[in-house]
Order: structure tokens, then C-alpha cells, then sequence
């Protein structure tokens, strides 16, 4: 690791305390030097802003939460629907997780999260691949009847993405995701269920 990346971990391990201790919009620069040990013109050598710190944070812990949640996904029981729940499941808790962590308001997510799904692209295609592979294998092992793997794969993070976003906005209010993971469950498992009794029925 050179100076400069040993420099950039430090900085981004400096900024999730203070993050963690002050919340995303209490927390500056000034903040993030100071528990880093640089002065805040130091900083700009490395990010341009806040913002880009914890876009960096946050695609960091992602790519390797998505390593994590391919191998949960590969060990789970009870066959592709149940694995398929939990990659759906366990993703879009983790994505409730960050923002009740890092207690980024609502107003402040929706201007930057455009940015971090930008960077974040290749893994969503990960994210896709890895599911469109997943139905592949149940097919060839005659668990499911042949469909359009890599359209069904596409489908389902959309409408994970669309189900955790209704959680979040039935409980605006609510500072504990036990609540909003169990409400994201409960329509993951309803969705599983029409798209799967679908495809029994030779319907899809």
C-alpha cells in the first residue's frame, strides 16, 4: 500500500467515527482533520469535499458486503427461492443499515445518491449476474422450469430497490429497521411467491 492510500484509509477511518458520532450533516471537514491528524487544507489533497469521502466509504463496505452476501447466498437452505429471498432480503436491509448508521437525512441522501449510484453501477451488474447465475444453475438442476434468466435477474433488484423504498416511506418515522426489515420481508415474500407460482404455471 503506498503513502498516499495509507493516507486515504486513515482520512475514511476518521470520517466514519466522526460520522458515527455526529451524523453525516454535523459532521465537517474541520472534524474529520482534526481526528485524522491533518489540517483541513491536507484534506483536499486527497477529497474534494465530504461527500466524496463517504461515497468512497460507502462503495468500499459495499463491494465487500457483496462478496459477504454471495457466499451467505450460496450457503442458504431450502432451495433458490429461499436463496433468492435471502440475497434480496439481506441487501436491502444492509442499504437501510448504511443510512440509519452514517443518520444522513432523507433531503441529504436524495442530492447525493445519484452520485453513489454511479459508482456503484458495476456492482449492481454483479449484483444481476450473480442472480441471473443463480436461476441458470436451478434450471440446469431441473428446480425450475427455462425463462429469461438475465431479464428475471433485472426485475428482481428493481423491484427489491422499489420495496425497500416503500418501507422506508410507510414508517418515515421510524428510527429502527427491525420494523422496516420486517415490513421489507413480508413484501419480498409476496413477490417470490406470484413470480414463482408463476413459473410453475409455466406462466412467465
Amino acid at each position: 500500500m503506498t503513502k498516499k492510500e495509507l493516507t486515504k484509509e486513515k482520512i475514511q477511518q476518521a470520517a466514519f467515527k466522526c460520522v458515527a458520532r455526529y451524523g453525516f450533516e454535523k459532521t465537517t471537514l474541520d472534524d474529520i482533520a482534526k481526528e485524522v491528524g491533518l489540517n483541513k487544507a491536507s484534506l483536499y489533497y486527497y477529497y474534494k469535499n465530504k461527500e466524496e469521502i463517504f461515497l468512497e466509504i460507502t462503495t468500499t463496505s459495499t463491494r465487500q458486503f457483496l462478496e459477504t452476501l454471495q457466499a451467505g447466498t450460496l450457503a442458504a437452505t431450502g432451495g433458490i427461492v429461499a436463496q433468492i429471498r435471502y440475497f434480496l432480503l439481506e441487501r436491502a436491509v444492509y442499504y437501510v443499515r448504511m443510512v440509519e448508521q452514517t443518520r444522513i437525512s432523507e433531503e441529504t441522501l436524495r442530492q447525493v445518491e445519484h452520485l453513489f449510484w454511479e459508482q456503484m453501477k458495476d456492482v449492481q451488474a454483479q449484483e444481476q449476474a450473480f442472480l441471473d447465475n443463480l436461476c441458470q444453475v436451478a434450471i440446469s438442476n431441473g428446480a425450475l422450469k427455462p425463462f429469461d434468466t438475465a431479464r428475471m435477474a433485472l426485475n428482481l433488484i428493481a423491484l427489491s430497490e422499489s420495496i425497500k423504498k416503500n418501507a422506508k416511506e410507510k414508517y418515515p418515522d421510524e428510527k429502527s429497521t427491525e420494523i422496516i426489515s420486517q415490513e421489507i420481508a413480508a413484501n419480498i415474500d409476496f413477490m417470490l411467491a406470484l413470480i414463482f407460482e408463476g413459473l410453475k404455471q409455466g406462466r412467465l
